[in-house]
């Protein structure tokens, strides 16, 4: 029986691995110098996407395994808004729908942030503007399914679900900009944060020596029962086993609680009616249970990524511009959907990923 908590994560992986330390979404673009006018007004509406088509970075060209394949294939939407409540405070937040795709199945994942950030500083000559920024982000999904088989050693899973995948994030950051001629401005940030990743009910069906089962998963046990009249010698009607005899905890495989940090750089310049923007990112995180887990092992847990980010606006009217933004990780969602992480996942979030956004601005 111990093949069927193995096999389950394994579809688990299939099921979460297919997109990705820890960072709130666009970090990399962090600024200290948000609205100047109280009750200023800005929203963001944009797609997201990448795709065989759509793949500016050449990430899924350079895949052995996955090229020409729809895994990995993202499309989605996101809006964004924040309000000036005073010249030195600003609150923003966002939702995000994902869509993931792998082989026959798609992850739909949820996003959200909020934060709230005060400028205590409005900095002159080279001493920077310097804000500090604190909020809340995180993800969750309905359901997670996995509808192929996978087979190991004789014993297939037919399918598998995970009910309600959740993660939260608090975050904490210190954020300084330097004007740069009276056109651009330079940034650099640092942050903190805690993480906890939690699974709802996890439940399969599965087929052993010809025979039918449906599983529940549970934190102490697993339990099986005979799914339809089987005809088969020795046919075990109900089994329940405790995780510590088969030596594999789902739970402890893939909820986990973590603490994290990140710094980077960003860079704005505006020329008339185009503003460009760019920014780095850096984070690296630690994990209680899973990352102990693959170590003990002799894997290699994933604890840091990269993020860059690139923008190019167009002003159509005052209030009104277009943009486009790109987004490449090394560690693909490693630090945007913390939940896809787990003991099997781990090995496939070292691929570098990316995807783009079109949307529009608009200020009043």
């Amino acid at each position: 029986m111990k093949k069927f908590s193995l096999l389950l994560l394994s579809a688990i992986a299939a099921t979460q691995g297919a997109s990705t330390a820890h960072a709130a979404p666009l970090d990399a673009l962090l600024s200290a110098n948000k609205g100047t006018l109280p009750g200023k007004v800005e929203i963001e509406a944009a797609y997201d996407v990448v795709n065989d088509t759509v793949d500016l970075f050449k990430v899924r060209d350079r895949d052995s395994n996955y090229a020409g394949t729809n895994v990995g294939d993202y499309k989605g939407a996101h809006v964004r808004a924040g309000v000036a409540v005073t010249p030195a405070l600003w609150l923003d937040g966002g939702l995000w729908q994902r869509r993931l795709e792998y082989r026959n199945d798609e992850a739909k994942i949820n996003s959200w942030q909020i934060a709230t950030q005060y400028k205590f500083l409005d900095g002159q000559a080279l001493v920077p503007a310097l804000a500090a920024r604190v909020g809340a982000w995180g993800n969750y999904a309905d359901r997670l399914d996995k509808t192929t088989p996978t087979t190991v050693s004789g014993t297939t899973l037919n399918s598998v679900t995970v009910k309600d995948p959740s993660d939260r994030q608090f975050q904490a950051d210190l954020i300084a900009s330097w004007p740069v001629l009276q056109q651009g401005e330079v940034s650099a940030f640092a942050g903190v944060g805690t993480s906890r990743v939690q699974l709802g009910s996890v439940a399969g069906t599965a087929t052993q020596n010809g025979c039918n089962y449906n599983l529940a998963f549970g934190r102490t046990s697993v339990t099986g029962t005979l799914a339809q009249f089987c005809n088969a010698s020795a046919v075990v009607d109900r089994f329940t086993l405790a995780n510590s005899s088969l030596g594999v905890n789902v739970y402890n495989e893939a909820e986990y609680r973590a603490r994290y940090l990140h710094a980077g750089v960003s860079a704005k310049w505006l020329t008339g009616n185009w503003q460009f923007r760019a920014g780095y990112d850096y984070q690296h995180v630690k994990r209680n249970n899973v990352d102990d887990i693959i170590s003990q092992r002799g894997g290699k847990p994933v604890e840091n990524n990269h993020t860059l980010v690139g923008e190019i606006m167009y002003r159509v009217t005052d209030n009104v511009s277009l943009f486009g933004r790109g987004q490449v990780m090394a560690k693909q969602f490693t630090g945007e959907i913390p939940f896809a992480y787990n003991s099997l996942t781990a090995s496939r979030f070292d691929k570098k990923y990316g995807f783009v956004s079109a949307g529009v601005v608009v200020s009043f």
